[in-house]
């Protein structure tokens, strides 16, 4: 059986964001985080995780480990043990039950939200506190403040976002942590035999 290929553009921020996209660039992150993104390659050279079986069961079993929100349903979902399709709109791996307490936060957040606005229409309430995230779900463009990216470094092994300028191929993603070698072991034991992963310099990295 042919292996298709799987590209890995990875580098330390201060040079990712040179040639990254604009969302990427305005991060709050810090020089010397891990940043890197993954491309698949059919072995009849088509572009793209969807281009094979096997590409697209290696998305849905890294999905399947995360916590992740999609812009259809504008809040955290949490891990699904079957997921289908392509990357959500951002995708969280839990570490130590770190970002579970943030997800925790975060819905009773939502909860407590519905309660005051119950309530604000007959009496005075006091509008609950955000939640660490809210402000990232809440933002149009899922935008990262400093404060959420220090959050979200501390309670995830890694976190996902979707690449979505057509040049890379369906189902590329951004990742980003403090340190990737969590998420390498994890993703090389997805894909296991059937993709060969290749490390390229992110300098050769082009966006359109």
């Amino acid at each position: 059986m042919k292996r298709y290929k799987i590209l890995c553009y990875k580098s330390e921020f201060y040079e990712f964001k040179r040639k990254s996209n604009d969302y990427i660039r305005e991060m709050p992150a810090k020089e010397h985080d891990q940043f890197a993104l993954l491309m698949a390659i059919s072995p009849e050279g088509a572009v793209g995780f969807d281009t094979t079986p096997q590409g697209c069961s290696a998305i849905s079993a890294l999905a399947s480990k995360c916590y992740f929100v999609d812009l259809r349903r504008p809040s955290i979902q949490p891990p699904q043990e079957k997921h289908t399709g392509l990357v959500p709109s951002f995708l969280f791996r839990d570490k130590s039950g770190e970002f579970e307490k943030l997800f925790d936060e975060h819905i009773k957040y939502e909860n407590d939200i519905k309660k005051y606005k119950i309530l604000s229409r007959h009496r005075y309430a006091e509008k609950p506190s955000a939640s660490t995230l809210a402000s990232l779900l809440q933002s149009n463009s899922l935008s990262i403040t400093k404060d959420v990216y220090d959050a979200l470094q501390e309670a995830c092994h890694y976190i996902i976002r979707p690449v979505m300028s057509g040049e890379h191929g369906r189902g590329a993603f951004n990742i980003f942590s403090n340190n990737l070698d969590f998420f390498f072991d994890e993703f090389k034991s997805i894909v296991g035999d059937s993709g060969e992963v290749t490390f390229v310099d992110a300098s050769k990295l082009v966006y359109d």
